[in-house]
């Protein structure tokens, strides 16, 4: 299912990556210790090592964003967050083709599904469901409060915050 195995036989040798010992958990360890669950973790070392690899490969940006969701019989398959990197994937494949080969992965093809839920925003968290509600503006009477309250704020921070809300809200009309 999962071959490894180098376009050519004397580039055997892969490199060795190293595991953190705080990775090494006693459910990982405990997964070890029968046949699927072995299974199950190789399965799914290979595939972060593949990831690895691939993240490494691409530039910066695309490669953060791609999460290699299988990896069966030469047939690599990606997720990416949006259609713009699928675009700029594509373009990329056969690149990203040889560098793996180079490694010792033999891929055959490359297929790139757009999955919305991969979508992270600038901070690392999950993009919300819905979009941001367009910003309300005041009324001429919660202009004018808003400018007597801060007429009668001392200088500081809720002052300042006052007015930066009275300077952004746009004039009626």
């Amino acid at each position: 299912m999962f071959r490894n195995r180098p376009a050519n036989p004397t580039t055997r040798r892969r490199k060795q990556t190293y595991t953190d010992p705080a990775q090494e958990t006693a459910a990982l360890a405990c997964l070890g210790r029968d046949g699927k669950g072995a299974s199950l973790l190789g399965t799914a070392r290979r595939l972060m090592d593949l990831e690895r690899l691939v993240r490494d490969t691409l530039p910066a940006p695309l490669g953060e964003s791609c999460h290699v969701l299988r990896f069966e019989e030469g047939n690599l398959t990606l997720g990416v967050p949006a259609a713009t990197h699928s675009a700029k994937l594509r373009q990329l494949a056969p690149r990203l083709v040889a560098a793996l080969e180079r490694q010792g992965w033999q891929v055959n093809g490359i297929t790139v599904r757009v999955q919305a839920t991969l979508t992270r925003l600038s901070e690392g968290e999950p993009a919300s469901a819905t979009p941001p509600a367009p910003p309300r503006e005041f009324s001429e009477q919660a202009r004018k409060a808003f400018a007597e309250l801060h007429g009668r704020l001392r200088a500081g921070p809720l002052a300042d915050a006052v007015a930066k809300l009275l300077k952004n809200e746009p004039p009626p009309g």
